[in-house]
Formats: structure tokens, sequence, C-alpha cells
């Protein structure tokens, strides 16, 4: 009898201990439902996130969401074409080529069945539509005014800048999921930037590089930044003094008179011939003149015509791979 008591006890704290290992928590007691075995799981770093899950990414012009990886995009901008195809994306639209239309020779193969969306400056919103699109890539520079009816058409990436490739690729592969595909490619690209500063070595810092163009009114224009230009800055390689002006993108050139401004230990032509003959005109005008021949880069033997699709039109991965080729080449180097 005094032992009954006792195992009376035993089995109402059996009950109370089994019952609560399994009792939701309704929110008047202190303790709450164990949880799922998966939130108590410490997580394997080296899992890589979901291929296709959910993602929000901040761009120039606010943030988007995408539930999942897009399947029907549309680019704006040429660079964003290059790299689309550097990371093995067919787009279903995109705006045209400056040069060699629809499609650049070196990305042709890869853009059939493409729609043609129009020049980059003015796109076609209406074509754009028609391809009920998951994600539109666009910039800001050419795309900044159109933006809240591309981003009402679907979700909307806008980059900062037409020619920063890098931040590009890596902005582009994180819509398109493809952040692994735009590593390799950027490690690859690391790897030869490195060897060409260890074998140029210390004429890099003595290395001046000119990059200009001719034009159909019989003038000459430097290009002061851009796409050739930031490739130039991460290389090491300086700019003349006279093509160092803050807050200019070119200069353009109405005289003769003014030919020292082109000089360089290095000079670089992109006159995008074939397109107006008064170009070509303009560059046998420059070059037969007597001041022509006294600048050191024309001395030196380091005057080169070299393809303004790759040098400056394209403006992506691929085509600056193809400029890296050339100063490879130019600086001699195996």
């Amino acid at each position: 009898m005094k032992a009954w008591p006792i195992m009376m006890i035993l089995m109402l704290v059996w009950a109370v201990t089994g019952c609560g290992s399994t009792a939701p928590n309704n929110g008047t007691g202190s303790s709450a439902a164990a949880p799922p075995a998966s939130a108590t799981a410490p997580k394997d770093a080296s899992q890589p996130p979901a291929a296709d899950g959910e993602k929000t990414i901040k761009h120039a012009m606010g943030t988007l969401t995408l539930k999942k990886k897009p399947e029907r995009i549309v680019v704006l901008f040429n660079g964003m074409v290059d790299i689309s195809v550097a990371l093995g994306v067919k787009p279903v639209g995109a705006v045209e080529s400056w040069d060699q239309k629809p499609w650049y020779n070196f990305l042709r193969d890869k853009m059939d069945g493409v729609k043609d969306l129009g020049e980059e400056t003015q796109p076609n919103l209406e074509a754009i539509i028609a391809l009920k699109p998951d994600l539109i890539i666009g910039t800001k520079s050419r795309h900044e005014k159109i933006y809240p009816q591309l981003s009402s058409i679907a979700p909307t990436l806008i980059t900062e800048e037409v020619f920063n490739w890098k931040e590009n690729l890596k902005l582009g592969a994180q819509a398109m999921y493809k952040e692994k595909e735009a590593g390799d490619i950027l490690t690859k690209w690391d790897q030869r930037v490195a060897e060409f500063k260890q074998k140029v070595g210390s004429k890099l810092s003595q290395t001046e590089i000119s990059i200009m163009r001719f034009e159909e009114d019989g003038s000459a224009r430097i290009y002061v930044t851009g796409f050739a230009g930031t490739i130039f800055n991460e290389l090491g390689l300086s700019r003349p003094k006279a093509q160092q002006i803050e807050g200019k993108t070119v200069v353009n050139l109405t005289s003769k008179e003014q030919m020292s401004q082109l000089d360089g230990d290095f000079i670089f032509d992109i006159t995008q011939l074939g397109t107006d003959p008064g170009k070509e005109k303009t560059q046998n005008d420059w070059t037969s003149h007597p001041l022509w021949k006294n600048l050191k880069g024309v001395k030196a033997g380091n005057y080169y015509k070299v393809d303004v699709v790759t040098w400056n039109l394209s403006g992506g991965a691929l085509a600056a791979q193809s400029l890296l080729d050339d100063l490879y080449k130019y600086f001699k180097i195996n």
C-alpha cells in the first residue's frame, strides 16, 4: 500500500514528459515544441545554393526578385550580348550590333534565332512585349528613362555602366544563374593579366598607350576613357598626359597642328572603316602628314590599326579576351 502513491507519481511523470515532447506550443506555456530535424541540423557550408532557387539582386535602379532561373532573357546593350554568349546563354531577343549587323561576326554563330530588337539607344518595346521575357537586362545610360516601362514587362536588371565589363559580367551572371561560369572567366582573366604584367616587367610603368580614331569630318578623336581604357588601367598601362583629362570620355582634334596629342609609345587606331569612306580619307590625310612621322609611336613602328568591334563596340567578356590577345601580340609576349 505504501508503494502505491510512489507508482502513481512515476506514471504521472512518464505521461507528462512523453506527451510534452510532441505536443505543439499554443503560446500559453513556457515550453516550445521541438523544431524539426532540418532546422537543428548544422548546415553544410560546401553545399551550393539551389541552382534555380529564388534570389534578390541589387542593381543600378533598385532591386529585383527572381523566383527561379529565367528562361526567356532579353538583352538591351552590346556588352551584355557579348557576356551572355560568354556565359553560354542565348537570349530570346537582343539589340543589334553597332556594326556587322545584326550581330558581330565573332558572335553570329551563337545568335541564330535571336530576335533583333533594334538599336541599343532605342529598343523596340512592342517586340520585347511580344517575346514574353522573364528577365530584361539594360544599362543606366541607355535605358534609365524607359526603366518603368521595362520593369512593367518583366523583372529588369540595370547595370551602372556600359563598359565596366567585369562588374556587368558579375551582375549578369547573378541574374542568369551563371555565377560559376562567370567565376571561371574571371579566374582565367586574372591569371592572364598577372602573366602580362610579369612578362612586360619594368617597362609597364614606362609605357604610354594612346587610343584614337579618325572621323568622317576630317577630325581625329582621342579616347580618354572607354572599354579599352578600363583594360589599360587594370594592366597598369598609363596614358599620355595630353590624354589625361578629368571628366572627359573623348576629345576631338580639329586641326593637324594638334597631332602631338595623339602620340604614345603605342598608338592604337580604332577607326571604324567600311561604314563611311570619309573616315578612311581622314585617316590617309593625317597619317601622310609630315607631323605624323614625328610621333614616337610611329617612329618605333608601334602604330596599329585594331579591330573596333573588340576594342570598343562590343564591350563584353569575349571582346576583353580578344583585346588582351592583341596586346600579347603587340608587346611580343609568347
